[in-house]
C-alpha cells in the first residue's frame, strides 16, 4: 500500500547571485523656468545582484551597485538681496533683486539599493517594479553666475561675471524612489535589463531656497546582470 500521504511536499528554492554593470542616463527635473535649458548626463553603474526565485513567475531581486548621475543646465536665475553702497563714509545697506543666468552641472555619485519585484510576461522577458533607496557618498553642484545686481536691469548697482558657485552642500545624502523595467534573459548567465528611475522626494535639503519646488532624480538604467552561481534550498512541508 502506497503511503504517499505519509510524503512530505518538497519545494525547491533557488538563489542567483551575481555581477551588475552599465550605464546611466537622466538628470535631476524640477520646475522649468523659462529660457531654460539642459542636457542629461551620462554615467556608470556596478555592482551585484540577488535573485530569490518564488515561483515559475515570481522572483524578488535585490541589487546594490555604485551609480554615477551626472546633468548640466543653464537656467534664469532671481530673486532679493542686499547691496552695500557706502555715501560719505557712511555704509549703507540696500534692500534690492537680482536677476541673471547660472549655467551648472550635477555630478552626484550614489549607492543604490533597489528591491524588485519580478513578473514573467513570456518564457524570456520580465517586469520589474519596486522601492529603490540610495546613499549619496559624493555630491557635486557647481557653475558659473552672470548677475545684475538691482531692481533696473538696465542700470543695476553693479554686475557679477563668471561667479563661481558650489551647491553641493546643499543635496540630501539620502534619496528615495521607485524603479521600474524590463528584463531580457538572454542565456542562464546573462540578462539585459532596461530600467526607469524616479525620486519620490527632492534632492536639495529643505532649507534650499533657490529652486521653485520638487527636484527629482529620473534616470534610465541600461545593465548586463552575469550569474556567478546559485544556491539551492529545499523547503520541506507537510
Amino acid at each position: 500500500m502506497a503511503l504517499g500521504w505519509l510524503q512530505p511536499n518538497i519545494k525547491a528554492q533557488t538563489v542567483n547571485y551575481g555581477l551588475t554593470g552599465g550605464l546611466t542616463a537622466g538628470s535631476p527635473i524640477g520646475a522649468v523656468p523659462d529660457g531654460a535649458t539642459g542636457k542629461p548626463g551620462k554615467g556608470t553603474m556596478l555592482g551585484f545582484f540577488i535573485k530569490y526565485k518564488l515561483s515559475e513567475r515570481f522572483r524578488i531581486q535585490s541589487e546594490l551597485f555604485y551609480s554615477y548621475k551626472s546633468a548640466s543646465f543653464h537656467t534664469p536665475i532671481s530673486g532679493d538681496t542686499t547691496y552695500q553702497q557706502v555715501i560719505l563714509g557712511t555704509t549703507y545697506n540696500i534692500p534690492t533683486s537680482y536677476n541673471g543666468w547660472v549655467r551648472g552641472s550635477f555630478g552626484n555619485q550614489y549607492l543604490d539599493l533597489p528591491v524588485l519585484l519580478t513578473i514573467k510576461l513570456f518564457r524570456k522577458l520580465d517586469f520589474l517594479i519596486g522601492p529603490q533607496l540610495s546613499y549619496l557618498f559624493k555630491g557635486k553642484n557647481t557653475g558659473k553666475a552672470d548677475l545684475k545686481i538691482g531692481t533696473d536691469p538696465n542700470n543695476p548697482y553693479t554686475t557679477v561675471t563668471n561667479e563661481p558657485f558650489d551647491e553641493s552642500a546643499q543635496i540630501n545624502r539620502w534619496d528615495y524612489g521607485i524603479a521600474g523595467g524590463f528584463n531580457y534573459e538572454a542565456s542562464q548567465r546573462l540578462n539585459f535589463a532596461l530600467k526607469l528611475t524616479s525620486g519620490l522626494r527632492s534632492i536639495y535639503k529643505d532649507s534650499y531656497t533657490l529652486t521653485d519646488g520638487t527636484v527629482r532624480n529620473v534616470y534610465m538604467q541600461c545593465s548586463l546582470d552575469y550569474r556567478i552561481g546559485h544556491i539551492s534550498t529545499v523547503d520541506l512541508a507537510n
